[in-house]
This record gives structure tokens, C-alpha cells and sequence, in this order.
């Protein structure tokens, strides 16, 4: 711990003393400090799928950096995770955000360890679940966006695992992009989200090669009718393989439709997937490795896609909103499950705060 905090102060000197040493012109001080706390209680008893439990924990990342000619920067910051109720640590985590990004009108460029919500695309639960993305929030590698009148575009690469005794060799490529079919009223759009991760073993796991490729393309259209409705239609494409345990892949598919309505931050939202199961090896393959199978460590989406009764589905009544400026940021809701088992619930609170400051350090002439 120590040694992350004497890296990091190093680091902000660095790059406090750096606009001295270079012929760039106007440079600003960029701060930041950035804060998240989840609490997700989860009542999945009598459901075949997901296990009950309560998750709550808080993150902090302050950041600092330096901006120059308006579309670069540099920045350095730190992931402080404390889990709620663990009194034996004060930092359960301390995990480094250092990247840099260009930022034009059409284009932007990510590199190094940066936060998942510089990503613009719409990744539905089936590729991530909503508590993946709290506590797996940074992209280990590159990204390009580009944003046009009609739409957007995205790729990215995340080495989230690299070969060692301590680690397995991962990475997930993601890309995502939305089209609206009419400029004026962007009423009208299709898009598609892609995910492929590759899975594979340590130095002393040298098997459980796993690859999954998810391919999601939808349509939707979003109105108001006093109420603000947007309905999206998706299919889902999976192609699955356990290398050591398989020959060939498995397809697993399915469609679903999702329908959110909004109005002075409260909302109603419902999910309904019908198909297959779309991780046929979350739990099929037991080893000494992997006593329970491969479980979250394979699968980021929501586990509830593993049905094997064919339906899904999840209801949300919550509460989304901004203050003070776009600066503190609440979202609360109560969800409804059926896995086509059992009815299930969670009550799923969020709290965030965004604060950032440019001072400039080129003096006018």
C-alpha cells in the first residue's frame, strides 16, 4: 500500500513539473475526484439462479493530469475500494487509472488503464450485469469512438489478465455503435453491441481455455407521449467453446425486448429475454480448479441468462436523477425476477459524485 501511494505522488509530480519542460501551448491543470458507493441486496432463495446476498461497497478515485492544446491529456489517478463491514483493512483495494486521451468534435482515443465509463455503447445485462460494472469499472488498453451527426461508433481492447502463477491470460474485445434513421427526430435507430473474451489459463493452470463471442444487434425507437419511452428490440448470437472439453461450439440464441418509460427521474423498466441458455459452462464443467465451474470468472453478464426455461425476466420501479449541476447523481430501484422458476427480487441503491477542475497554466499574452 505504501509503495501504490509513493508511486502515485510520484507520478502527480511528474506531471505537475512536465508543462515546464515543453514547448506545448495551453496547458491546464486538470483535478478530479470521483465517488461511488453500491449497495445491492439480493433475495434469490428460491430461485435456480443467482445467489442471495448483499453487496455494498465504495470507491473513490481522485485523479490529477495535465491538458494541452485543448484535446490531450494526461492523467493519473487512484482506485480506493472499501467493502462495507470489513473492519480489517482500510483499503480492501488500491488499483492505478493512468491513460491518455485525445478528444475531437468527431473523434476520441483512449490508451492505458482508464474508467469503463469513457464507453459509449449500450451493452445490455446479457454481455454485463450491473455489479460487474461497478467492481470490473476499468478498461486495461486501448479505445477509439467516433461520433457523427447520426451516430456513434466503438472499439475497445481490455487485457484484463495477464499469463502468470497468480493469473490467467484474458482479454475482452467490445464495440458498439447506433445509427438514427431520421437525423431531425432521432425517433427512430439500430445498433449492435459485440463482445468477444478469451479465457485461458496460469502457469499452474495451464488448461480451461474457454472462447466467447456475443453478437447483439437491436432496433428501437424512443418518443414522448407525455411520458419518455424508449423500446429496443435485440437478438442474440452466441458461439461458445471449452477447448479441453469440447471439440465444437455450442450457438446458444435468443430475443429480447426491452422497455423503459421516464419521467421526472422516475422510471419503469422491464426486460424480457426468451431463448436458450446463453452460458451453457457456467457450472457444466467441475475441476480441482474450478470445483464450482467457471462460473463469474467466464461470464460477465447477469446470471439469470443461464436460464434453462427459456424466459428471463426483470422488472425495475427506481428513481434516476442528477443535482447541482451534474454532480451528484442517485439512482434507486426495487426489481422484480422470474426465471421461470421462482420469483425473485433485489433493492439496488447508487450514489455517485463527479467533480472536475481545469486551471489554466499558460499565462496570456
Amino acid at each position: 500500500m505504501n509503495r501504490i501511494i509513493r508511486y502515485t505522488i510520484i507520478t502527480i509530480l511528474a506531471i505537475l513539473t512536465s508543462w515546464q519542460l515543453n514547448a506545448q501551448e495551453d496547458y491546464k491543470l486538470i483535478l478530479g475526484a470521483n465517488f461511488d458507493m453500491y449497495f445491492d441486496n439480493r433475495e434469490y432463495a428460491d430461485c435456480d439462479f443467482g445467489q442471495p446476498q448483499t453487496l455494498f461497497s465504495s470507491r473513490l478515485t481522485p485523479e490529477v493530469g495535465i491538458e494541452w492544446n485543448g484535446k490531450n491529456r494526461l492523467m493519473a489517478g487512484m482506485d480506493l475500494w472499501s467493502d462495507f463491514g470489513n473492519h480489517t483493512v482500510t483499503f480492501s483495494k488500491a488499483r492505478p487509472q493512468i491513460y491518455y486521451s485525445f478528444n475531437s468534435e468527431k473523434v476520441a482515443a483512449y490508451a492505458g488503464i482508464f474508467s469503463r465509463e469513457k464507453m459509449l455503447g449500450h451493452y445490455s445485462e446479457a454481455i454485463m450485469s450491473d455489479s460487474m460494472r461497478f467492481y470490473d469499472n476499468r478498461v486495461q488498453g486501448v479505445m477509439v469512438q467516433y461520433k457523427g451527426k447520426r451516430g456513434y461508433a466503438e472499439i475497445s481492447a481490455d487485457w484484463c489478465g495477464m499469463f502468470s502463477e497468480a493469473s490467467r491470460e484474458k482479454f475482452r474485445i467490445m464495440s458498439a455503435g447506433r445509427y438514427y434513421f431520421d437525423n431531425y427526430h432521432r425517433r427512430f435507430y439500430g445498433g449492435y453491441a459485440f463482445m468477444m473474451f478469451h479465457f485461458a489459463g496460469s502457469k499452474l493452470i495451464p488448461s480451461c481455455v474457454n472462447d466467447q463471442v456475443v453478437i447483439n444487434p437491436y432496433i428501437g425507437t424512443n418518443f414522448n407521449a407525455f411520458f419518455d419511452f424508449d423500446i429496443k428490440l435485440h437478438y442474440i448470437q452466441t458461439f461458445q467453446c471449452d477447448r479441453d472439453n469440447e471439440e465444437n461450439y455450442r450457438k446458444p440464441k435468443g430475443g429480447m425486448m426491452e422497455f423503459r418509460m421516464t419521467k421526472w427521474g422516475a422510471y419503469l423498466e422491464n426486460q424480457l429475454y426468451l431463448g436458450e441458455n446463453l452460458q451453457p459452462f457456467y457450472s457444466s464443467y467441475r475441476s480441482e480448479a474450478f470445483p464450482n465451474g467457471y462460473g463469474g470468472e467466464l461470464y460477465a453478464g447477469e446470471s439469470f441468462f443461464g436460464t434453462t426455461k427459456h424466459i428471463y425476466n426483470l422488472t425495475k420501479l427506481g428513481y434516476n436523477r442528477w443535482f447541482f449541476n451534474n454532480t451528484v447523481g442517485l439512482n434507486c430501484f426495487f426489481a422484480l425476477t422470474y426465471e421461470g422458476t421462482a420469483m425473485g427480487n433485489k433493492q439496488v441503491v447508487s450514489v455517485s459524485v463527479r467533480l472536475l477542475k481545469d486551471i489554466a497554466l499558460t499565462k496570456k499574452r
